[in-house]
């Protein structure tokens, strides 16, 4: 079982490119809260300017990963301007993501050595520039592949150590996981989780929270009350949910969901449906200072 690629389609993985082309001075980003983005640095140098860090300075053609808590600026750093390609990236619609996926800092991949994606930034570029049928789906197929190729590397290279993206690729809890998203309405206890990673008890609970950074049986509710969500915008009954993650009363389930969530199961749906995925607007200024961001 492919536990990382089940992961990605139950969570509804969205890429979204928004900016190809030059930058001659400061790309600045008004970046929405919960976006991880990548940035393509095909020609020119870049430094990446953010408040309170060193400056990252690159100056071959590269891939940035940055997670959704990155605050920065993208300056060119050379005369003749830097090519870039710049995409956002999403769990989902306006979905519950209670678990940290791993991903603290810009990561900065070399292209060299990333192999096999330069074609596909070329066809990335392409896909972007021409209005030809089927485009949309496309770049949504190409941005996920170099996501999933990045995830890779970032824990390879041990880039990322802790956090949803590492424990899915990890061979103690990776069948922990497959059975959690498989049968959320299953009577999980630690004991029995800790059974499926063949570890004990103790040791289990503590590596997992250490990894994770929630206790096992938080990242079981997280996980029920995420699938609740997929199932109430599918226009499933609240009763029927209910019993399909794991409760025995609907009355329970909505108790869980409000402490989660933040509000009643039919007050967040019809907020929800209200909302849509936020664009990310960006645009080039000439900025001759590093403050003010």
């Amino acid at each position: 079982m492919d536990i990382l690629s089940e992961f990605f389609e139950r969570t509804h993985l969205q890429g979204r490119l928004f900016f190809s082309g030059r930058v001659d001075g400061t790309l600045v980003l008004d970046k929405p809260p919960g976006m991880a983005f990548i940035h393509v640095i095909s020609q020119g140098g870049i430094d990446m300017i953010q408040p309170g860090l060193p400056k990252i300075s690159i100056a071959e053609p590269s891939v940035l990963f940055c997670p959704s808590s990155c605050r920065y600026r993208l300056r060119s750093s050379s005369a003749q301007g830097a090519e870039l390609v710049c995409a956002s990236f999403q769990f989902g619609r306006n979905t519950l993501q209670p678990f940290p996926l791993g991903l603290k800092e810009t990561l900065v991949f070399p292209i060299s050595g990333l192999e096999n994606i330069a074609p596909v930034i070329g066809s990335l570029i392409g896909e972007f520039q021409d209005q030809a049928p089927g485009r949309t789906k496309a770049l949504n197929l190409l941005l996920e592949y170099i996501f999933v190729l990045l995830v890779r590397r970032s824990v390879v290279e041990q880039k990322i150590s802790s956090g949803l993206l590492y424990a899915l690729q990890d061979g103690r809890l990776g069948a922990v996981f497959n059975r959690i998203q498989q049968e959320p309405e299953a009577a999980w206890t630690v004991e029995k989780l800790a059974a499926l990673a063949h570890m004990s008890r103790s040791k289990f609970s503590a590596y997992f929270t250490r990894i994770m950074e929630v206790s096992p049986m938080g990242y079981v509710t997280a996980w029920r009350m995420k699938v609740a969500q997929d199932l109430l915008r599918d226009g499933v009954q609240i009763k029927v949910i209910a019993a399909s993650v794991g409760y025995s009363s609907q009355a329970s389930f909505s108790r869980t969901f409000l402490n989660v969530v933040g509000s009643p199961p039919a007050e967040w749906l019809k907020r929800d449906s209200r909302e849509e995925i936020p664009l990310v607007v960006a645009h080039v200024q000439q900025i001759a200072s590093d403050d003010a961001l």
